[in-house]
């Protein structure tokens, strides 16, 4: 079995990517690494648009703005139990697809539901002591994880392209297509 350079190099790129990026939050001491797994996830899933980068990045902050309104509706004891919280969640989804269809077109409803999502995991299972800090570690797990591993990896890729081309059958070198974007 023949494995492509393009295999060899993202998994090469990836894994020593996210070698780094460990390193930093171990450095940091930021103990949200799963945010910025699940924010660069979805980036590679969407198929890596860098011109939807900005896009992306509103999105993921009005996800983390939903988790708490969530979390905090769910504070409130007539909203806590299963019918009134399954309504709230509704509502607040409906909300989420209509701003995004209207005023809010730049957001992405996949990247803007995966940031909620995100955050209401962390904090149903987490005490919250400093709910800034809180939202500043999330959001920069999230921006860590599509630069240090996403964009990083990116970077890798091109280099190790332009220094070992793929080969056409007749012998030639040619380009890895994302080498010429």
């Amino acid at each position: 079995m023949k494995i492509s350079k393009k295999v060899w190099f993202d998994a090469i790129g990836v894994g020593l990517f996210t070698l780094v990026y460990s390193l930093i939050m171990g450095g940091l001491s930021l103990w949200m690494g799963a945010a910025a797994f699940i924010a660069v996830s979805y980036f590679f899933g969407a198929g890596f648009p860098k011109d939807k980068l900005w896009n992306i990045l509103a999105s993921f902050a009005l996800g983390i703005i939903w988790g708490l309104v969530a979390f905090r509706l769910l504070q409130v004891p007539s909203i806590a139990p299963l019918w009134p919280s399954a309504i709230m969640f509704g509502l607040l989804t409906f909300l989420a697809l209509f701003l995004q269809g209207t005023i809010l077109k730049f957001t992405i409803v996949p990247a803007w539901l995966i940031a909620w999502g995100t955050t209401m995991l962390i904090i149903t299972n987490v005490a919250v002591h400093n709910w800034s800090l809180f939202v500043i570690q999330l959001y920069g797990s999230m921006l860590l994880g599509i630069f240090v591993i996403g964009y990083a990896s990116d970077i890798f890729n091109r280099i190790m392209f332009r220094f070992f081309p793929e080969r056409k059958q007749d012998g030639t070198e040619e380009m890895h297509k994302e080498e010429l974007e």
